[in-house]
């Protein structure tokens, strides 16, 4: 056998000394890797055992404590307080709403006309007044004279065209409240009410067409009162309200505070901007049932009037304005309340209601309403005659015509032109109060009670449309002698219809209609005896859109048609802008010509609103 070489051996065994060194390194390698692999695994377990913990930990760890709040007596008087304030703020209410008018009197065409005079074919006792005819008199003709073209015909005096203006309507604040009453059921109630003008800056009504001592934008002015309500016996209250006459209807008008507000006729014996029957009553007593079987309650309304005069010549005690919203003066004759004023008043109501079905009948009484400013202080032709006959002769010395003339009638005369008896200066008392035995003794005649009834009804269909309508009449009681100047009785009435369109519009459409009266006291310049029928007509649309549930955004188009000597306006009861028909004559006169400020009858009046509303 060959023997190899050492070299070669030693070499061999090099090698093989190498190659199992880098097996043992290759196991070394391997088995520290997995020691390594162990090693992260046991930390990724522990890392997730930890996690876990502290979610664990989290978990059932308690929340953090509120703040502390006080303890014991402390801490009633801190939740009595919050519930106090809580009441407070929810106590406050009320509405702001503002538009952009724009308006015509419609009365462009209008002329003075030929003046009438007055022939007596009765006899010359007081039972005989408004016993004869009218005439026609060129000797009184209205008309100025011109030296260089003669005649001129006289037109009304002023802007009474289209005319722009900003309107505050119906806006006010209010605060009601109530406090339980140790009784079962009971609560002593309370309201508040401001009234307020965005348009405007508060003060006294100083329009020559209108004036008032109350100052609106005050608290008080609204529907105030303090009452106790029973959940058994009904609610009993005390103090300044709309009386439910007016209430009554509330809900049949869709057009309040606009210019297409039904009071430009409903409850308006005047056709002027006051609402005879739909102002606030003060000094008010009144009691509202709960609803009773059926559907039916009522509600009765009395206001005592606290005045002492016979005639309600002068304001209510404790009250700045006559009874019925004026100042004394406020109408042709000075310083008295003989422009509606009187003394106490009753109002009441019955009404039925279902699911779809409204019915109502209301009933107002005035006692003693003073309208001796429909006397001197109109354009009445037979006051004119009255007067003159009621003249003597002029007294040389003073040059004064004493009032007991050759034929003393006596009418409603202002009690201060200078009228003495046998030209003494001194008026001859009667023995209870007054002077009314006195040839032109004021205030005896035209005083008498008004009263007002209506029946209404409302029927709300399952697909929304609504319809309403209202039949009323109005009537003045006073002698058969002065019923030739009597514009207080007519019959009137109201249709409306109200359709929603949507969830968030509605369209409406309202007609309103006042009946032949049985005289006119033509207090208007163009007053004309032979004139049609005395009635008016007024005709609105209103749309309406909700922005959300406070606030609506809305359009009204109105227009009112008088006829024959009537003057019914735009915007009646409580808007800011009202639009009627006086022209722009502002200067004070006083005596049976009405020179100022001038109404002109069967003015065609119409308007446009653009509006918004909100209501907190």
């Amino acid at each position: 056998m060959k023997v190899r070489s050492p070299l070669v051996i030693a070499g061999a065994v090099a090698i093989a000394l190498a190659g199992a060194a880098r097996a043992d390194e290759a196991s070394d390698l391997k088995a520290k890797l997995q020691e390594m692999q162990q090693q992260m695994d046991q930390m990724k377990q522990q890392l997730e055992t930890l996690q876990k913990k502290q979610e664990e930990q989290a978990k059932a760890a308690p929340a953090a404590p509120p703040a502390a709040k006080p303890e014991g007596a402390a801490a009633d008087k801190w939740s009595a307080m919050e519930k106090l304030f809580d009441k407070i703020m929810k106590g406050f209410y009320g509405t702001i709403d503002v538009s952009g008018d724009y308006v015509t009197k419609g009365m462009g065409d209008k002329a003075a006309g030929m003046g009438f005079g007055w022939v007596q074919t009765g006899g010359n006792s007081q039972a005989d007044v408004g016993k004869g005819h009218f005439t026609p008199n060129t000797a009184i003709k209205t008309t100025t004279v011109n030296p260089g073209t003669g005649e001129t015909t006289i037109h009304p005096v002023g802007n009474v065209g289209w005319l722009p203006g900003i309107s505050t309507n119906k806006s006010g604040i209010g605060y009601r409240g109530d406090h339980t009453l140790p009784w079962k059921d009971s609560k002593l109630i309370y309201q508040i009410e401001g009234n307020f003008s965005v348009s405007s800056s508060p003060g006294l009504s100083t329009s020559y067409t209108s004036q008032s001592n109350v100052t609106k934008a005050a608290l008080g002015f609204g529907n105030t009162w303090l009452g106790v309500q029973t959940k058994e016996y009904g609610t009993f209250k005390a103090g300044t309200t709309y009386a439910p006459y007016k209430t009554s209807t509330d809900r049949m008008n869709p057009f309040s505070g606009t210019l297409g507000d039904y009071a430009v006729v409903m409850g308006n014996s005047g056709g002027d901007n006051r609402v005879e029957f739909g102002t606030r009553l003060e000094h008010a007593l009144w009691y509202e049932s709960p609803k009773m079987f059926g559907g039916f309650s009522f509600d009765f309304l009395v206001s005592p009037g606290q005045n002492r005069t016979y005639d309600a010549i002068v304001q209510s005690s404790g009250s700045p304005d006559c009874n019925g919203g004026n100042m004394p003066g406020s109408g042709n004759l000075p310083l008295g309340c003989d422009d509606g004023g009187f003394t106490s008043s009753w109002s009441l109501d019955l009404k039925y209601e279902t699911k779809n079905l409204y019915l109502t009948a209301a009933y107002e009484r005035h006692n003693d309403v003073n309208r001796n400013s429909d006397g001197i202080g109109s354009n009445n032709p037979i006051y004119g005659y009255y007067y003159a006959l009621a003249a003597g002769p002029a007294n040389p010395a003073t040059g004064v015509s004493p009032d007991n003339g050759p034929n003393p009638l006596r009418l409603d005369m202002s009690p201060y032109l200078f009228s003495p008896a046998n030209n003494t200066g001194i008026l001859i008392s009667c023995g209870n109060g007054s002077f009314s035995c006195n040839p032109l003794g004021a205030y005896t005649t035209d005083v008498g009670p008004e009263t007002a009834a209506k029946f209404g009804a409302q029927y709300v269909f399952d697909f929304g449309l609504s319809v309403a309508g209202i039949y009323e009449i109005l009537h003045r009681d006073i002698p058969s002698y002065l019923e030739f100047q009597n514009e207080r009785s007519r019959n009137g009435y109201w249709f409306t219809a109200t359709q929603p369109i949507g969830e968030s519009m509605e369209f409406s459409f309202g007609y309103a209609h006042a009946g032949q009266t049985p005289g006119d006291p033509g207090g208007q310049h163009n007053f004309d005896p032979f004139a049609p029928t005395d009635s008016a007509d007024m005709y609105t649309i209103l749309f309406k859109q909700k922005i959300d549930k406070q606030v609506f955004w809305y359009v009204n188009a109105a227009e009112t048609l008088n006829h024959g000597n009537v003057h019914y306006d735009l915007g009646a009861g409580g808007r800011g802008f009202p639009t009627d028909c006086h022209d722009g004559t502002h200067t004070p006169v006083i005596d049976y010509s009405s020179a100022g400020p001038t109404t002109w009858g069967g003015c065609k009046l119409k308007g446009v609103s653009v509006g918004i509303d909100y209501k907190f």
